[in-house]
């Protein structure tokens, strides 16, 4: 099962924004244009407030976007994710604008170093995605502005978040923060390291339904486990995750650790996974006094976060002007609609990457990117052991 590591420092990959005064205070395009990578090569595709998007710039910020989370080019041959993330690219034209001066402090660029030498490893070690790096023109510069301006657009957010606002974030989503032991055992659907199919369904769910029915009758749970889990993180140690946080958890596994009644072992919980079979065994709420100051810093990520993205689905909108991106044509059986290309300002699109609309990577501190989906609470990491 796969789990978020707390030790990471997320970094919203995303549309952000800060106050309106500072959107005020952007004015003329002409500096903005010039400083963004690729600006002004090719066709232009988007107009908005005090700037444009060009086929170039574009094309280089969605191969970069493709090297930290590889699952960019699969969505961005939707046309409304394509569209959507190049609303989210605006958004960052727009706010990273007022920060584009500010120097680095020695972390900072500390951090961007590291990053460049992954990437460039990672880079090196990949035919294809050189490939593709050098059919774009994305250049050692290029990679390191689009990491500061992600870094700089979210860092400024979090300074100008409160302590009520953080405060507020913690009694919002409180239930993250339980401790809780649970066994589980995992019936999964797709191999953890290939995602190939591993069983249907309807194999998995009646496996998992077969697994609840001996636990029910006094079977072992470290046998059981043993015998049937996917898990390799748990199934040598009886099911048992102990005294874990649920917020690493994936939604639907951390939904049930919160709610299943205490001691009872519950019906198969689907995931994208498979079938967990589970029991809670304790679970202890944390007030806001006994969060440790990791908790806290990420809880102020997370309030940063929900701001920006109020922002980017209420008042972006007004200040795209025009979508130009190339038409794509609808296949027979009626799917992928296309795109609102050349629409007024408030007509954004309905599909979304996520439950906020927002592409997320994660950043450790050092630099190490990590792609996240925002709200679904997973890696992709190929470990499957809770860790």
């Amino acid at each position: 099962m796969l789990r978020i590591n707390q030790a990471r420092r997320t970094i919203l990959l995303a549309l952000v924004a800060v106050l309106v005064v500072v959107l005020a205070a952007g004015c003329g395009s002409k500096k903005e244009e010039a400083s963004a990578p690729g600006a002004g090569g090719g066709k232009t595709i988007a107009t908005y407030k005090d700037g444009t998007v060009t086929e170039g710039e574009f094309k280089k910020y969605s191969t970069f976007f493709g090297i930290v989370q590889p699952q960019t080019e699969m969505y961005l041959s939707i046309p409304q994710l394509q569209e959507q993330f190049l609303r989210e690219y605006i958004g960052y034209k727009i706010l990273y604008k007022p920060l584009a001066d500010k120097k680095l402090s020695d972390e900072d660029q500390k951090s961007l170093d590291t990053f460049y030498t992954q990437v460039k490893q990672q880079i090196d070690s990949d035919e294809t995605l050189k490939k593709k790096v050098d059919d774009a023109g994305l250049k050692e510069a290029d990679i390191r502005y689009y990491y500061t301006m992600i870094t700089s657009i979210m860092k400024d957010e979090e300074s100008k978040t409160t302590d009520a606002e953080v405060k507020k974030q913690f009694d919002d989503t409180k239930a993250d923060y339980n401790v809780i032991s649970v066994r589980h055992i995992l019936i999964a659907t797709a191999d953890p390291n290939t995602g190939a199919e591993k069983r249907t369904d309807e194999e998995a769910l009646k496996i998992a339904k077969e697994v609840k029915g001996k636990l029910d009758a006094g079977g072992d749970w470290a046998a059981l486990a043993k015998q049937y889990s996917d898990d390799t993180g748990s199934k040598d140690n009886g099911g048992l995750y102990a005294d874990q946080q649920a917020k690493g958890w994936v939604q639907e596994f951390k939904d049930a650790a919160n709610k299943q009644e205490i001691g009872k072992i519950g019906d198969p919980v689907k995931s994208q996974f498979g079938y967990h079979v589970m029991k809670v065994e304790k679970r202890t709420e944390t007030t806001f006094d006994k969060l440790t100051d990791a908790d806290k810093e990420s809880i102020k990520q997370e309030a940063a976060s929900a701001k920006l993205n109020a922002f980017m689905t209420t008042d972006l909108p007004k200040l795209i002007t025009k979508i130009d991106l190339p038409k794509t044509e609808t296949p027979a059986d009626g799917s992928g609609a296309g795109t609102n290309s050349g629409t007024n300002p408030g007509a954004g699109t309905n599909t979304d990457t996520s439950k906020n609309g927002s592409t997320n990577t994660d950043t450790s501190k050092n630099g190490t990117t990590n792609t996240e989906k925002k709200d679904d609470a997973t890696t992709n990491d190929t470990k499957t052991d809770g860790k």
